[in-house]
């Protein structure tokens, strides 16, 4: 699609990013941090292992969503961020809200508003949260490259064990946070390589 230009060294920095991913998800498989993890929730092998393949097919839809959007973009000049979330927001209600009745007739999932306070500001609480990260993440996009920012996306890995021990009391193997090494690593290498890739040209 001529948005990002291939180069071996970038191949290596996501297929070593891909391998610390891996690491942390064959701890996550495999049970073993089952002993250490706090008072976060039981999830069994199986829910794991979903929950796995569900963020994966996440990953792919995401970074085919940032491809596109960097090819026909461009230039972070070229687009009004509030406007364009504005509109992803219009798209997901319209398409997306249909659905709760149909849900909730099949006993698929039982809709009900939110019954306490507390849960009402940590709805709003995360909405502006997450609107700010897209933001941020869009305007990284179109700042640097997909590559970047999705490869970015994985530092999300370490930075969520570090919440789960703070919040959860939760801690996890060497082998996790070996595969957590690797994927922050993998990110410093493929923005240095951009980064190199632009002054040469």
């Amino acid at each position: 699609m001529g948005v990002e230009l291939f180069t071996l060294k970038k191949l290596i920095g996501v297929v070593a990013s891909f391998a610390g991913i891996v690491l942390t998800s064959t701890v996550d498989i495999s049970g073993e941090n089952d002993e250490n993890r706090g008072s976060f929730p039981y999830k069994s092998p199986r829910q794991i292992s979903i929950g796995d393949a569900l963020a994966l097919l996440s990953a792919v839809l995401y970074g085919i969503y940032a491809t596109v959007m960097k090819k026909k973009v461009g230039d972070e000049a070229r687009v009004n961020m509030p406007l364009f979330f504005g509109f992803v927001g219009l798209f997901n209600t319209v398409f997306l809200v249909p659905g709760f009745p149909v849900l909730h007739y099949l006993s698929v999932e039982v809709f009900e508003l939110p019954p306490t306070g507390r849960i009402w500001t940590i709805i709003l609480v995360n909405s502006a949260v997450s609107l700010i990260s897209d933001i941020c993440w869009a305007y990284a996009m179109l700042l640097t490259s997909p590559l970047v920012v999705t490869v970015g996306l994985s530092l999300t890995i370490p930075l969520s064990l570090i919440g789960q021990m703070i919040l959860n009391g939760q801690t996890s193997s060497g082998l996790y946070w070996v595969g957590a090494g690797i994927v922050f690593l993998s990110f410093l290498f493929i923005n240095y390589e951009s980064k190199q890739q632009e002054v040469s040209q």
